[in-house]
C-alpha cells in the first residue's frame, strides 16, 4: 500500500489565489490511497491546507456510539504541529470527545449536511478558549464540514481558516464528501480484514466476498434497468516473475496492481479477487462502451506498476485484461464470470512494463 510522506512541521501556508475544484481535487488523490484512518487524517489535514487553504484541518470521527473523537494523523510532523497547535491555544483540542447532540452548531452541520463558518473555535467545540490566541494564531474562521456520503455520516471536518479566506463553504463540502468516501472504504476495509474477507496476498477482497457483491449489483441492476459489467484482469507470467523475484516481492507486486487498481475504479464499483493471482472487478452501470474505456485506462494506469527501491532486472509485466456485460453476455454472475475468462484467452498478451 503507497504511503503518504511526512507534511513537515507546520501547516502549509494558504492559497494565494481563489481555490477551484481543481485545486481542491488534485491533493485529495492521497485521501483516496489511504490504507487506514490515520493517514486519511494526515492526508485530509493535507489536502485542506493545499486546497483550500486552511491553517490547520483536524478530523473528528464517530466512534461506536455516536460521540466525535479526534483522529490522530500518521506523520510526525502533523503531530509536532498539533501539539503546538495545543499549546498556543491553552487547551487539548486532541484529546475532546464529545457529543455531537450536545452541540448546536456541529449538530446542525451533521442533520443538514451543509458546512458551516463559525468566528469562534471555542463555539464550535464547546471549549473555553482564549480568543486572543486565536487571533495571534491567525485564525479568521472555523469551518465546520460535515463527513457525509449516501446519507451515512462519518463525523466531520474542523477547518481553521485564516482570516481572509479565498476558498467557499462549497468547496469544503466537496472535499468532505472525498474524505467521507474515503473513510467509509477504509473502515470497510478493515471490517473485512477482521471478518477475513479479504485476500492475504492481493489485500483485495476475496473471491467469495466477490460473488456476493456481484450477485447484490445484478439484482440492483435488473431491478433498476440499469447497465453493469464485469472486468477480469489476470498476470500471465506470475509464474516466470516468482521463478526470476521469489515469493516475496512478486506478492508485493500483486499488491501494487491491487492497489493501482483500486485507484483507477470509480469509488461505485468493486474490487476483489478472481483465481490464485487474479483480479475481478464490478463497473456499476457499466455498459459494453463504458467497460471498453474502464479497460483501457485500467491498463494504462498499470503501465506504470513497479517496485521504485527494488533492483528487477529485465522486470516486465504480462497483463490480460477483459470484460462482460450484464444482458450482452449473460444474466447470472457466473455467465459474466465466464464470458469474460473466455475473452481473456483469446486475448493477445499486453506486456505493460
Amino acid at each position: 500500500m503507497k504511503k503518504n510522506e511526512d507534511k513537515g512541521d507546520g501547516p502549509a501556508p494558504a492559497a494565494s489565489q481563489a481555490a477551484g475544484p481543481s485545486l481542491v481535487l488534485e491533493p485529495l488523490l492521497g485521501v483516496h490511497s489511504a490504507p487506514d484512518t490515520a493517514w486519511v487524517a494526515d492526508s485530509a489535514a493535507t489536502a485542506a491546507e493545499r486546497g483550500l487553504g486552511a491553517l490547520y484541518g483536524l478530523l473528528y470521527l464517530s466512534d461506536a456510539l455516536g460521540q466525535l473523537c479526534w483522529e490522530r494523523p500518521a506523520s510526525s510532523g502533523r503531530m509536532r504541529a498539533m501539539a503546538r497547535l495545543n499549546q498556543e491555544l491553552g487547551a487539548n483540542l486532541t484529546s475532546m470527545k464529545f457529543d455531537p447532540a450536545e452541540l448546536g452548531a456541529i449538530r446542525s452541520v451533521l442533520e443538514g449536511g451543509r458546512a458551516k463558518a463559525l468566528e469562534q473555535l471555542g463555539e464550535a467545540l464547546g471549549a473555553k478558549l482564549n480568543p486572543k490566541a486565536q487571533r495571534r494564531l491567525g485564525i479568521g474562521e472555523v469551518w465546520l464540514v460535515p463527513l457525509q456520503w449516501s446519507g451515512e455520516s462519518q463525523g466531520v471536518l474542523v477547518l481553521l481558516m485564516p482570516a481572509e479566506a479565498t476558498a467557499s463553504l462549497e468547496l469544503a463540502e466537496l472535499m468532505g464528501r472525498h474524505v467521507a468516501v474515503a473513510l467509509k472504504n477504509v473502515r470497510d476495509k478493515e471490517a473485512g480484514r477482521k471478518r477475513g474477507e479479504l485476500d492475504a496476498v492481493r489485500w483485495v477482497y476475496d473471491e467469495q466476498r466477490f460473488n456476493e457483491q456481484l450477485s447484490k449489483e445484478i439484482s440492483r441492476a435488473q431491478r433498476h434497468k440499469r447497465a453493469l459489467s464485469v472486468l477480469l484482469l489476470r498476470v500471465e507470467n506470475v509464474q516466470e516473475l516468482r521463478t526470476r523475484y521469489g515469493r516475496f516481492l512478486t506478492e508485493r507486486l500483486l499488491r501494487q496492481i491491487g492497489v493501482t487498481m483500486e485507484e483507477t475504479i470509480r469509488y461505485t464499483d468493486f474490487l476483489g479477487a478472481y483465481n490464485d493471482d487474479g483480479f475481478a472487478g464490478i463497473l456499476v452501470e457499466a455498459d459494453q462502451a463504458a467497460a471498453k474505456r474502464a479497460r483501457e485506462r485500467m491498463l494504462a494506469a498499470l503501465e506504470k506498476v513497479g517496485l521504485p527501491r527494488a533492483d528487477l532486472p529485465d522486470f516486465h509485466l504480462e497483463l490480460s485484461c477483459a470484460t462482460a456485460t450484464l444482458a450482452v453476455d449473460g444474466e447470472a454472475g457466473p455467465d459474466l464470470i465466464a464470458a469474460a475468462r473466455e475473452r481473456l484467452e483469446s486475448l493477445i498478451i499486453q506486456d505493460v512494463a
